[in-house]
């Protein structure tokens, strides 16, 4: 267990050298006793920092949590806004494992991910806050193998779903696939069952799809419905988290099971062009920022939560040569840790309408707010 930093130790945020500073969070809340959560969202709420996180309490089902953080008097109000440990009235109770993962449709409709112990599947299901003590099964999608829903289709009530196989449109009012995009080819690939699937598309070019499984990315063009790139071994083990920059066209990061980040470039993807590989265990998530792309934050299975602020990358020729360095091609750099996590972080995400302040949730339970140090703030803008 990790020891939180004393407030006393903080670094002077310099760009002529590769620092560390310790930062303390500015709400660390316990959500459960004897619980604990692997994942959290930010829901699209104009008026509030509203959040959903999933809470499973040992040898129960798992509850969906509401988090609203008071940004004036950074305050934390939550309630339970649905409970799998209820029965529905004249249905067999289910025994839900875990929520794996949210996806906010609207401000008061989520779907739910969710992994269900006694079918041992991974399902989906749909919640409407407005429906007190209701939720949808979307039993089309009903899988043995892990999915993740990158991106919700422009018509109403179409979301896209990954998998180990493709893409699956699916029309959620009539709980049907619509459509089937074979992307890969299990029978040649021979890819087993990934521990996760990181998909996102492209905020630059909404055709653009890319997806990390195994040790492998797939950067697949869903116009033509087909892999564009296939990229084998990017990490020295699974891919965890892909993600686009939000800003350039061109250049995605994962992260992965060898404890390290990577920088690629879609237009020569043979090879990273940069990478961080300092961090002590898995990086389950990267994030980030949507205002300014050379900052993001990362979180750990070492309970580690980590700012990272970086130079933007030139991508000249001279950048192609392989540097022999624990940090690759990126010459200065500032991280800030957030000590005060106790377990490991498998989610985090920003605050909807601050690019200085983001959330995570630890497998303990426990919520924490945190933000970007006021010194290392202005030097960014600048």
């Amino acid at each position: 267990m990790m020891e939180s930093p004393n407030k006393n130790r903080q670094h002077n945020f310099n760009t002529e050298n590769n620092e560390i500073q310790v930062n303390n969070s500015l709400i660390n809340y316990r959500l459960k006793e004897n619980a604990h959560s692997r994942c959290l969202v930010t829901i699209p709420d104009e008026n509030k920092n509203a959040f959903l996180v999933g809470v499973t309490q040992k040898d129960k089902n798992s509850e969906l949590v509401k988090v609203i953080y008071d940004e004036l008097n950074k305050k934390l109000s939550t309630e339970t806004i649905f409970d799998f440990n209820k029965e529905k009235e004249g249905k067999e109770k289910q025994i839900i494992n875990e929520i794996n993962d949210i996806y906010p449709m609207s401000s008061t409709e989520f779907l739910l991910n969710v992994f269900n112990s006694t079918t041992k599947k991974y399902e989906l299901k749909l919640f409407n806050e407005a429906k007190v003590d209701e939720y949808k099964n979307i039993t089309c999608l009903d899988s043995d193998f892990i999915f993740d829903i990158n991106n919700f289709a422009n018509k109403k009530g179409i979301i896209n779903c990954i998998n180990k196989t493709g893409l699956k449109y699916i029309d959620l009012n009539k709980d049907t696939i619509t459509q089937n995009v074979d992307f890969f080819n299990i029978s040649s690939e021979n890819l087993e069952n990934p521990m996760k699937i990181s998909s996102d598309i492209s905020i630059l070019d909404d055709n653009l799809l890319g997806c990390g499984f195994g040790n492998n990315v797939f950067l697949c063009d869903i116009r033509e419905k087909k892999v564009s790139k296939k990229l084998d071994d990017v990490h020295n083990g699974a891919v965890l988290c892909f993600q686009f920059d939000p800003v350039s066209p061109f250049i995605f990061c994962t992260s992965g099971t060898d404890y390290s980040l990577k920088f690629w470039d879609i237009r020569k993807p043979n090879n990273e062009f940069g990478g961080l590989y300092n961090n002590s265990h898995w990086i389950w998530s990267l994030k980030y920022n949507k205002s300014y792309s050379n900052m993001m934050v990362t979180a750990s299975s070492s309970s580690l939560v980590r700012g990272i602020v970086f130079e933007k990358f030139d991508l000249g020729e001279e950048k192609d040569k392989n540097i022999n360095s624990s940090d690759k091609n990126i010459n200065k750099y500032h991280y800030i840790d957030y000590c005060e996590f106790e377990d490991s972080v498998y989610s985090l995400d920003w605050l909807k309408n601050d690019s200085w302040t983001f959330v995570a949730t630890s497998f303990n339970s426990y919520f924490h707010v945190n933000t970007i140090p006021e010194e290392i703030k202005y030097k960014i803008m600048v």
